[in-house]
């Protein structure tokens, strides 16, 4: 969804208490046993305010050398790093995949419980805004549980200017061969000359909420009209 006037600190409370009022609705604890192969481990907890992370701080932790500007010109350094630590990464390469293959090795086994990652850096979220006067780290945040993505939510990028560089800035990924990153949006920025209020997005991973309070094992069986092969003639 997206809410006017909201920034992300709103949204971290109504997550929190989304996925707790969930919890407590359906399993009638916050504590949500796991399935399968984890069932064993210790319960996912969402009554507590929910661990943060600032992103580039505990990166640095693990990474003393990595560049304190994190740019386009950066992916030499970074692919440096990754090979220095023998940490695989398939290409193509780019500053936000690499940067997103170290959050991935260092940060996300750590969020086993409820955890926020924010303080990314800017060029990894092009539609959001950045929370810091340098431009250098974006308004956004991720819900990790179980080492799994459950939320993204960013503040809105309403400066149509600013989202035509950042625009301009994503093309250079595709000229790297990252086929993923959509094309620059121009009829999106013509909008926002129009005038958008400050505004923050939020999106969940609705079947992964799904698996982790019904106890199932596979996401396929989150789906209410599952795809089914067909019938061999």
């Amino acid at each position: 969804f997206y809410m006017a006037f909201a920034a992300l600190e709103d949204l971290m409370q109504m997550t929190e208490d989304l996925l707790r009022g969930m919890a407590e609705t359906l399993t009638g604890s916050a504590a949500v046993s796991l399935p399968g192969d984890d069932a064993d481990s210790a319960p996912i907890n969402f009554g507590p305010s929910f661990r943060r992370i600032d992103v580039m701080q505990e990166l640095r932790k693990h990474i003393p050398e990595l560049p304190q500007t994190l740019n386009e010109g950066s992916l030499n350094e970074l692919q440096s790093i990754l090979a220095g630590r023998d940490i695989p990464v398939a290409h193509p390469h780019t500053v936000p995949r690499l940067l997103d293959r170290l959050i991935g090795f260092y940060i996300e086994p750590q969020c086993v419980q409820p955890t926020f990652l924010y303080g990314h850096p800017a060029i990894m979220s092009p539609l959001a805004k950045c929370a810091d006067s340098e431009q250098t780290v974006s308004a956004r945040f991720e819900l990790f549980v179980n080492g799994k993505e459950l939320v993204n939510a960013y503040e809105e990028l309403n400066d149509p200017n600013q989202q035509r560089v950042k625009f301009q800035a994503q093309a250079m990924e595709r000229d790297q061969g990252d086929d993923e990153v959509p094309l620059p949006d121009s009829a999106f920025c013509d909008a926002l000359e129009a005038g958008l209020p400050p505004t923050a997005g939020w999106g969940m991973g609705v079947d992964r909420v799904i698996a982790l309070l019904s106890g199932v094992t596979h996401l396929r069986e989150t789906i209410a009209f599952p795809i089914m092969r067909p019938l061999a003639k």
